[in-house]
């Protein structure tokens, strides 16, 4: 038996939290994941999901070795072969299709399944050189980024530890016990002061039934609350004037629009009475030190940016962006900010090529032109979490396409693999972190040894790279040489930094915050209400009109709104593996299962003109009526090409887009509810 040894290391997921970890490890193999005490955010504790990694790590479903397809596509039929061979076939494939087709027939696509910048870009460099079709990456945070932009340019997030002083925090469409754990410490912190919480969501979630005060707006209206409550402040001139003249441009146009438009409108699109709204306003009014903590999960519909420009203008009619003890407004942190250039190498690119939305991934599959020919997925398993998954998987199951798939675990993506490819966890290989929703920034080393022979992604796309001929000086890098150029001028570093420590594992604190008033200070960075570079979005935040969910048509046949939001078990897909009998859940309104002849615990098809999917009702009033709420991105249950196979929840959501940066709707679907 070892001694067991403790490393430091830091999670790659998808999730504003980015903590710190220390990883127990006896006889070459991790045996524990717990919270780093020494990380002043993660502070000793981490969530549930991660506390399971070290399973994961070793799961019946880990892909050991290279495996290239002998069965039908989707039924996961491999058989092993060695590296050498799998790069020699990965190569020669690719040549022969750019040389056939052209390297745009070649699609890329990758998200954050890694959230470490070198290992997340890692393919880059060779995809320009390759002049593949270039991936927008829009899946998760375009939509409420694009939103911020109009309003704040390049204001940073405030810090969370501010919220800690706060008279009042606002939870607004974030499920802060779901997915922003820590943050919660800083509403403990607050309420043990005399602070209140208050959530506002469509369902009651878990964060909400820890809530002071809830309001439940309609899916989509956010937009419309926000505005209702910036009307009801002007109104009664409790906006904070001084920080308008100083720090704003254009608060008279808004202010102008908000007094034309009737109260009626607000309240409708809103579902939140004039009343509440004007106890909002009130309530925001009187408590100065207020903290305004946003998610990113109202922002997927068709009114998601606004959404976001809406809530931003609200908290600057406040005065929020001046920070100050306890004040403040956080989406994302924006606490680092490197130059992608230097993970991403655009310079090797050769005449531009074209540019798919990630969202639009079935399409790409199906019906563009050209056709896509070569699908290389890596930190994603689009089969699950891309929206309209039957149109993707039909695209997926196609004899003429070369896909690989560089994957940890069997995925139901990896599935539909002409070539598996093992991937290396965070645990495994070295990479920068930066989180979200916090201010540190930390490289991590491997804790153990890569399991079988998974290989990371930059040493899978460097060797692919050489093997097809190509010398170039990024493709002779080092992770860690990479790691140190990204460092070279990035924005947020303190001036002391040394680049060897953070190298050796020492944890960094971001500069880029404006929670003392520094940013804003002396009119370097300003609050835009308005301005004539927001085209050809509306200029000022206001009322617009919805999608799926304005549609009589689709009403009529599917009468139901669906949201998809987080469950507390799965992080968008990852961990599915855990759950392979497990169709998840979906909450029902007691009089909408009455009408549909439903019990709670009945087995029930969820369906629309896209797909459908398999779950099981619970009949709850945390959910309004005509809103059907299923949590989680679980792992369809049954196998491919059986009478009773339903794809997951994303077989039922839209590829249509967000009303700016191109995100996903995933929370704007509208379905039938059958008992099965």
């Amino acid at each position: 038996m070892g001694i067991p040894t403790q490393h430091k290391t830091i999670c790659p997921l998808d999730c504003p939290d980015s903590c710190g970890m220390i990883a127990t490890v006896a006889c070459g193999r991790v045996t524990a994941l717990a919270g780093d005490k020494e990380h002043p955010y993660t502070n000793g504790f981490i969530c549930r999901k991660m506390r399971r990694y070290p399973e994961r790590l070793y799961h019946s479903q880990r892909i050991l070795y290279p495996q290239l397809r002998v069965g039908k596509k989707g039924t996961g039929d491999f058989r092993r072969i060695g590296w050498d061979e799998a790069l020699d076939i990965f190569a020669t494939r690719l040549k022969e299709i750019r040389q056939q087709d052209g390297g745009e027939s070649i699609l890329p696509y990758s998200y954050a399944g890694n959230m470490g910048a070198v290992n997340r870009f890692a393919g880059y460099p060779l995809f320009h050189k390759l002049g593949t079709s270039q991936l927008d990456q829009t899946i998760c945070s375009a939509a409420s980024g694009a939103g911020w932009q109009k309003q704040c340019g390049d204001i940073p997030g405030c810090p969370p530890e501010n919220a800690a002083d706060a008279e009042l925090i606002v939870a607004w469409g974030i499920n802060i016990k779901v997915t922003n754990v820590h943050f919660w410490q800083y509403v403990t912190t607050a309420r043990k002061k005399g602070a209140k919480l208050l959530v506002i969501d469509p369902y009651r979630n878990q964060t909400v039934k820890s809530a002071d005060n809830y309001l439940q707006v309609k899916p989509g209206g956010d937009s419309a609350l926000a505005l209702g409550v910036m009307k009801s402040l002007i109104e009664k001139e409790l906006v904070d004037q001084d920080f308008i003249d100083r720090q704003t441009e254009g608060f008279e146009q808004q202010a102008a629009y908000l007094n034309s438009r009737d109260w009626g409108e607000f309240v409708k699109e809103s579902g939140v009475s004039k009343k509440e709204m004007e106890e909002f306003a009130a309530f925001l009014a009187s408590s100065p030190k207020t903290f305004i903590r946003i998610g990113i999960g109202l922002s997927r519909n068709s009114r998601g940016g606004m959404a976001v420009r809406a809530i931003a203008s609200l908290g600057a009619c406040l005065g929020l962006f001046a920070g100050g003890k306890g004040r403040g407004v956080l989406l994302s942190s924006g606490a680092f900010r490197g130059e992608k250039a230097k993970l991403t190498y655009p310079s090797l690119a050769g005449e531009s090529t074209r540019t798919i939305n990630m969202i639009q991934l079935g399409h790409a599959l199906t019906t563009l032109e050209p056709p896509v020919k070569a699908l290389i997925v890596y930190n994603s398993n689009p089969l699950s979490v891309n929206p309209d998954g039957s149109m993707v998987r039909r695209g997926l199951a196609r004899e003429d396409l070369f896909t690989v798939v560089h994957e940890q675990v069997m995925t139901p993506t990896a599935k539909y693999a002409d070539l598996l490819l093992p991937a290396t966890t965070f645990l495994e290989n070295l990479d920068i972190y930066t989180g979200y929703g916090h201010f540190y920034l930390g490289v991590a080393q491997p804790v153990v040894e890569p399991v079988g022979e998974a290989w990371s992604n930059l040493k899978l796309f460097q060797s692919l790279a050489l093997k097809m001929g190509f010398d170039d000086p990024p493709f002779q890098q080092s992770c860690e040489e990479r790691i140190v150029d990204y460092l070279a001028g990035m924005q947020g570093l303190p001036e002391e930094c040394d680049v060897q420590e953070v190298l050796s594992g020492k944890l960094v604190h971001s500069t880029n915050s404006y929670d003392d008033g520094r940013v804003l200070a002396n009119g370097r960075r300003k609050f835009y209400f308005t301005s004539p570079d927001f085209a050809p979005e509306p200029t000022i935040a206001c009322l617009t009109t919805a999608g799926e969910f304005a549609d009589p048509d689709l009403q009529s046949r599917f009468p139901f709104q669906l949201l998809t939001p987080p469950h507390p078990d799965l992080l968008n897909s990852t961990f599915g593996e855990f759950y392979p009998d497990n169709c998840g859940t979906v909450l029902v309104h007691p009089e909408d299962a009455a009408s549909c002849k439903v019990q709670n615990g009945d087995k029930v098809i969820l369906q629309n003109g896209r797909g459908k999917t398999t779950r099981l009702a619970v009949l709850t009033t945390d959910t309004r009526k005509g809103v059907l709420v299923a949590e989680g991105i679980f792992w369809p249950v049954e196998p491919v090409g059986t009478e009773d196979h339903s794809g997951g929840i994303n077989d039922l959501t839209s590829q249509k887009l967000t009303d700016m940066g191109g995100g996903a709707t995933f929370h704007e679907s509208q379905v039938s509810l059958i008992r099965k």
